[in-house]
């Protein structure tokens, strides 16, 4: 038997052992590509340091709960400890990176929870009208209104280990307010406003880390008790800031000041609401930011020049290349800009992407590159790592990381046409070529930043490459050189015809603007993206922008995952303030029905983005009999079908009814039971979630709360 088995086996094994033989072959020759491919990156892998730093910064800002001070001794530790392996690996690079990128997840939330300690400061725990005394920091014209920032505060009734840092707050005084004056007044003032809905902007997160403790407005007339003083460099700075303010408003009238303001000084208080609306719809708003492209007009502008001075400087350029001391000039005005500006955080970001820009210049590198983006990023985020969940941060990085992107891997004969002498190519040519610059970076920008504008607005501008086509050259080579003019000009009264022709510039700016948003299906409105769709959009982006071998093209596909999962999302159907204040119900054809006990413009606004509502109707609605929506005085109830029915009780005689047939049944009144099948969210739940998100689906109800999204963070223990 074994004697005649043993041949039948023999091909079986021979088919065994070459298939074996094969798959060895095959992984021996995939693992050489993979090994090929991942030494053609290896100068790429430091890009993804920041990028893990900053995965570690998010990871805090995400924890339902905030962690103890020992967290940050913690991390930095494991952080450490991960540095030092990696020092002792350094020959061995597969082992060394990833414990370098293990070193930096680690050290961003010890970094964020640092940051966190060091700018706590008191916030008001309720709303109240109160006499205060403070310094004035910042002065914002606001139409008829100032808005003021004050600090060095004393608040009557408040001991010093309660009171604020800083105030926010606005006053129709009519006498001139200077900063540095000193103030005395009484104002309500309540906490900083959290999201007005599961999701929504928290500003209270914005102004914590601004150490803004309270806003509010003056009650009657300030008292200045004690002048303006000139000792303070900021103080100098505040009244340079309010010198063009009011220069740009004499000369330039009407809503064409506000945003000449707004492009000078990063004061945009005084930009109408309409305005506001209408570049955000045209997708030009980011020009209103003083970011990276003011910044950059500035420096660019007094590059050029000095750069053409000192070259006229035989002593000079005959020992040094004239772009290396026009470089440091130029950084000299940029740092001028950015304090002008008031030193906002995009501002702050762009200066140090430009001033690591020019120092390469002086230092013979190349200016631009992924690597220079990266310090820059990890410069900014060491120094203030709520930046990374802020929008700005976001949306100027993601447009600097794909035009940089862009360029390293833009064709040959681009390249060679864009490098070509101005000699040989014809005015034709360079304005064809400049055309294409613009619409092509337009367009890459404008789809690095279009999941931010997704998750963070609601809202996609549909001609914004078209309209930033325009927008862009109109500010760059007429209003920020005009403007920039005027101010040189200012301490000679000569300002006056270089307002004047920025205020055309302004003008045909906002006509821009205007026409576009104007146009049919100027925008398109989207439901809140989750955040996982963010997150799968920019581990794609970055993916696809930092690796420069094929394999990058994989990136797409995480993009293309977080866009489906972003367009998948539905907006709330039903929404609900803390106190049944206000109560809205998503209807259909883009209405909303409202129920407003206390008006509230702010959160009608914020709700009627959530919900995608073109129209505002009072609850209940008339003649919509297909809603499956009855209302009384007593309450309301929405009949979406078994499992889906949700009661508002307004008043205690409608409780037991609601509670024997809803699913949910929601109530501002306190105390209050339900004995019947129905979940009960009483006043106290209620005011305890801080407001709350209801989705009608196919298993039922889907609930969400401000309070579950914001977690028991410093930021969110303001009681609003």
């Amino acid at each position: 038997m074994h004697a005649h088995a043993s041949p039948g086996r023999s091909p079986a094994r021979a088919i065994a052992a070459l298939l074996r033989k094969r798959a060895l072959a095959l992984v021996d020759r995939s693992t050489g590509r993979l090994r090929a491919v991942v030494a053609l990156e290896r100068e790429r892998f430091l890009l993804w340091l920041p990028v893990a730093f900053g995965a570690g910064i998010s990871i805090y800002f995400a924890l339902p709960a905030e962690p103890p001070r020992l967290f940050a001794l913690v991390s930095f530790a494991i952080a450490s400890a991960a540095l030092l392996c990696a020092v002792a690996w350094r020959h061995r690079p597969a082992l060394a990176f990833p414990m370098l990128l293990l070193a930096c997840l680690f050290a961003g939330p010890g970094a964020a929870r640092l940051r966190t300690e060091l700018v706590a400061a008191p916030v008001l725990t309720r709303p109240a009208i109160v006499s205060l005394e403070g310094r004035v920091v910042l002065v914002e014209p606001r139409g008829s209104q100032v808005r003021l920032l004050l600090d060095e505060l004393a608040i009557a009734g408040l001991p010093p280990e309660r009171t604020p840092a800083r105030v926010r707050l606005t006053t129709r005084s009519r006498q001139p307010i200077e900063p540095g004056m000193r103030l005395r007044l009484r104002a309500r003032l309540a906490p900083p406003s959290g999201p007005g809905w599961p999701g929504g902007y928290d500003y209270a997160r914005t102004a914590f880390f601004e150490q803004v403790g309270g806003t509010g407005y003056a009650v009657g007339e300030p008292t200045v008790t004690s002048p303006a003083a000139t000792s303070s460099a900021t103080e100098t700075i505040a009244r340079v800031r309010r010198a063009i303010t009011l220069a740009a408003r004499e000369h330039i009238p009407g809503e064409a000041g506000g945003v000449a303001v707004a492009l000078l000084t990063g004061l945009r208080a005084d930009i109408p609401d309409r305005v506001w609306r209408e570049m955000q719809a045209s997708g030009l708003s980011h020009i209103l930011a003083i970011s990276g492209l003011h910044l950059s007009l500035v420096a660019g502008t007094v590059f050029l020049l000095a750069r053409a001075l000192f070259a006229a400087i035989p002593s000079v350029v005959l020992r040094i290349p004239a772009r290396k001391p026009a470089a440091i000039v130029a950084s000299i005005a940029a740092f001028c800009g950015m304090l002008i500006a008031g030193s906002p955080v995009p501002a702050q970001r762009a200066f140090v992407m430009l001033a690591i820009a020019l120092f390469a210049l002086v230092v013979d590198r190349r200016p631009f590159s992924m690597r220079l983006v990266a310090l820059a990023a990890t410069v900014v985020l060491i120094l203030q790592p709520e930046s990374v969940v802020s929008v700005s941060f976001q949306m100027s990085f993601a447009a600097v990381i794909a035009l940089v992107a862009w360029f390293e891997h833009r064709p040959e004969a681009a390249e060679a046409s864009a490098d070509a002498p101005r000699s040989e190519r014809g005015l034709g040519r360079r304005v064809i070529d400049y055309v294409r610059l613009v619409l092509v970076t337009t367009l890459l920008a404008s789809l690095a930043t279009l999941p931010f504008a997704a998750f963070h607005f609601q809202r996609v501008p549909t001609y914004g490459a078209l309209a930033n086509l325009l927008g862009v050259p109109l500010t760059a080579f007429w209003i920020m050189p005009t403007g920039l003019f005027a101010i040189l000009l200012q301490p000679l009264g000569l300002e006056a015809p270089a307002y004047a022709l920025m205020g055309v510039g302004v003008r045909s700016l906002i006509a821009l603007a205007r026409a576009a948003s104007s146009l049919p299906h100027a925008s398109i409105a989207l439901a809140a993206w989750p955040d996982v769709a963010l997150v799968l959009c920019v581990a794609g982006g970055l993916w696809l922008a930092i690796w420069q071998q094929p394999w990058r093209w994989l990136g797409l596909l995480l993009v293309a995952t977080g866009v489906i999962a972003g367009l998948l999302a539905r907006p709330p159907d039903l929404l609900v303030s803390p106190w049944l204040d206000q109560v809205a119900v998503r209807l259909d054809g883009g209405v909303m029905a409202l129920r407003e006990r206390v008006p509230d413009r702010f959160l009608r606004q914020q709700w009627q983005a959530a919900m995608l509502a073109d129209t505002v109707v009072a609850l209940p609605p008339r003649d919509r009999p297909g809603e499956r929506l009855s209302c009384d005085a007593m309450g309301c109830v929405l009949d979406r079908g078994a499992g889906a029915r949700v009661a508002l009780v307004f008043v205690a005689g409608a409780l037991a009814e609601d509670c024997a047939r809803a699913d949910l049944v929601i109530t501002a009144l306190r105390a209050v039971g339900c004995a019947g099948r129905a979940k009960l969210l009483d006043g106290r739940e209620l005011e305890r979630s801080g407001g709350l998100a209801v989705w009608f689906d196919g298993n039922g109800l889907r609930l969400d709360t401000v309070a579950a999204r914001r977690g028991a963070r410093p930021w969110a223990r303001s009681g609003d």
